[in-house]
């Protein structure tokens, strides 16, 4: 699933930072939500932009974050010679995001970190706020990135958590998601404008 459906999220986001904008919008959308209305969320925020009702909380603020950087952050994500922890780090400096949802972003975008949202927390009986950042010094936020990415290889990896998470999806949800391939496709689906 990883193997077919991310590359193609990744050669879209890559190819301006306008299509990594709307990659970051559905990961914004997606937080504490649903997974099958995030692709009506976003047709919503594709019509109404920053007034859209789904951005709501810290969505718009991270809405227009992203548009506002969005030339620093597309280099961050596909140019910047970095460690992975420095580009997560960069990246859950979005408003909204923190490193979960920054994870998942690059987990789209590039096929690295990882997305370990309440689903997973929750599976892999981890605590939510061995991720959390809140004000503390870098160095204690990137000792925190490092931790957050260690604990993914952990995991099994970026590939392993998304393929995963998927049938984890299709097995909790059968009457939305018939198998763990519709799932890993819709994240295409939602946000690949063809």
């Amino acid at each position: 699933m990883f193997k077919q459906h991310q590359p193609q999220i990744a050669q879209y986001a890559c190819k301006s930072p306008d299509n990594m904008c709307r990659v970051i919008d559905m990961v914004l959308l997606s937080i504490q939500q649903p997974w099958h209305n995030v692709g009506n969320m976003l047709k919503d925020v594709d019509e109404k932009g920053s007034e859209s009702s789904f951005l709501f909380g810290s969505k718009r603020p991270g809405f227009e974050y992203v548009r506002h950087n969005k030339r620093s952050l597309y280099n961050t994500i596909f140019y910047e010679n970095m460690t992975q922890e420095e580009r997560l780090l960069t990246v859950a400096g979005t408003p909204g995001l923190g490193l979960p949802k920054a994870g998942f972003v690059l987990q789209l975008c590039i096929g690295e970190a990882g997305c370990l949202d309440v689903h997973n927390l929750n599976r892999f009986d981890l605590s939510p706020n061995a991720f959390k950042l809140g004000k503390v010094k870098y160095d204690t936020a990137l000792k925190k990135a490092k931790f957050y990415l260690q604990t993914i290889e952990n995991l099994g990896g970026c590939e392993s958590l998304w393929d995963s998470w998927c049938e984890f999806m299709a097995d909790k949800y059968p009457k939305r998601f018939p198998n763990a391939d519709y799932v890993s496709q819709l994240h295409v689906e939602f946000v690949v404008v063809k």
